[in-house]
């Protein structure tokens, strides 16, 4: 599966950042849906999680995406642990509702407790936009409704492995989500295409994800730039000294 990556490395200055970016230069995207709230219209209705039971991609995505972030993750210096010490905070950025993320989550909590002990708390942060599927994240990120991947395997619930703390945040990537120096590691997959507002006529059919073509409608093209200089400098300030956002894309 082909796809574009980047990690941002927060450096000591919360002001500056170092990113890293492979993208396929073949591929242009522009969505007729703004990243703002209503923007966007989730999959069916509230709390029954039709966006996971019926996305593959998204998936292998992140499977594929896995090894990359618990590579990072081994190599990312930790906060001071011991009595009173901080949790350890994840942040889903574009979530959706939750179930297609939720096996990487677990792998996320068992990787810094390798490091940290068993009984380190973990925060694991969830943000879309206001008018996202909430109720279908919470019955997924607490499982009190199961997941399966797209080929039937259960998906395992960080939920369950006891000091791991579940919220969301309705405020959209394209602005600050969180306080300053406070996320260790950030993940986004397939979800930073989306702009934060319509910049022309372009649109799509309603059932329409995403538009290709051979050459980026300008409008389009200037509001990408501009929402992802945004978006870095939203996560460049969330981002603790050091710590990581790994940004995946098909």
């Amino acid at each position: 599966m082909k796809f574009s990556a980047l990690i941002l490395l927060s450096t000591l200055s919360a002001t500056n950042s170092m990113a890293v970016a492979s993208a396929d230069a073949k591929s242009c995207s522009s969505t007729g849906s703004a990243g703002g709230a209503g923007a966007h219209v989730p999959i069916g209705k509230d709390g029954e999680g039709e966006y996971t039971a019926s996305t593959k991609g998204c998936f292998d995505v992140i499977d594929t995406a896995t090894p990359l972030v618990v590579g990072e993750m081994k190599k990312q210096p930790l906060r001071p642990f011991g009595v009173g010490s901080p949790a350890y905070h994840i942040a889903d950025y574009g979530t959706a509702d939750a179930g297609t993320s939720l096996g990487l989550m677990s792998k996320m909590v068992e990787a810094v407790r390798e490091r940290a002990g068993d009984e380190k708390e973990v925060v694991v942060h969830y943000e879309d936009q206001l008018t996202n599927e909430w109720q279908s994240v919470f019955n997924h990120a607490l499982g009190l409704k199961s997941v399966s991947d797209a080929y039937d395997n259960i998906i395992p619930n960080p939920y369950a492995l006891k000091n791991v703390f579940i919220e969301a945040c309705g405020v959209g990537f394209h602005n600050q989500c969180y306080p300053s120096n406070s996320i260790d590691f950030g993940v986004s997959f397939t979800a930073m295409h989306w702009l934060s507002r319509f910049p022309s006529s372009m649109k799509g059919s309603p059932n329409m994800h995403a538009a290709r073509c051979d050459e980026s409608p300008v409008p389009e093209k200037d509001q990408a730039a501009s929402d992802w200089k945004a978006i870095l400098k939203a996560r460049a300030k969330e981002l603790v000294p050091g710590d990581r956002f790994v940004c995946v894309n098909f």
